[in-house]
């Protein structure tokens, strides 16, 4: 028995008029088949979030322990690419990275002893001011100095707050689709 069959036989057990709106529905001869072919990667709920305004917004992609972070939205190309040429314009950078909703630089701490409110100063002196500075890192920073980057952080308006890389990522997507003024730093150490 067919999945159609027992579809129409339980619904023809609920009640007349829903017996009625399945069969007018449901085809005598059609068969269910799913082509997941065409299903890529799910829907992107950020696409025009994230293409509306003058600037074109990056996406942290990819997370590579030990190496980098895939950026997409670097690269610009005077003609689109074809599908046949392979390009794309997502970046690896190589390393610890800062990144804001128009730009991303390389940053260079690699253990998070090196993490400073010194090496977060970029932060402080980008224009249009932050609102939000998340630091992913996946192992936790020193108290003291987290206290201190916070401390002062907070002075310049600032809310800081310390999670994994991974969620770091996320949450910077989210808010720069919603076009908050938001930097993450994302520490990729050399040893894990």
């Amino acid at each position: 028995m067919t999945f159609l069959h027992l579809f129409k036989r339980s619904t023809l057990a609920i009640n007349g008029t829903t017996r009625q709106i399945r069969q007018s529905l449901i085809p005598r001869n059609a068969s269910f088949k799913h082509n997941f072919s065409s299903i890529s990667r799910g829907q992107d709920l950020l696409a025009e979030a994230l293409a509306f305004g003058s600037k074109r917004k990056i996406i942290l992609d990819s997370y590579y322990p030990q190496t980098g972070i895939d950026v997409h939205g670097m690269l610009e190309f005077h003609e689109p690419p074809t599908e046949d040429e392979g390009q794309t314009d997502t970046l690896l950078m190589h390393g610890s990275i800062i990144a804001f909703p128009h730009a991303c630089y390389l940053w260079k701490p690699k253990a998070d002893i090196e993490v400073t409110l010194e090496s977060l100063a970029m932060v402080i002196l980008s224009k249009p001011s932050v609102e939000f500075l998340f630091i992913g890192c996946d192992t936790p920073l020193p108290q003291k100095e987290l206290s201190r980057i916070k401390k002062h952080m907070q002075e310049k308006h600032i809310v800081v707050e310390q999670m994994d890389i991974m969620h770091a990522m996320g949450t910077f997507n989210v808010l720069n689709g919603e076009d908050r003024r938001i930097a993450v730093a994302l520490l990729v150490a050399d040893e894990v």
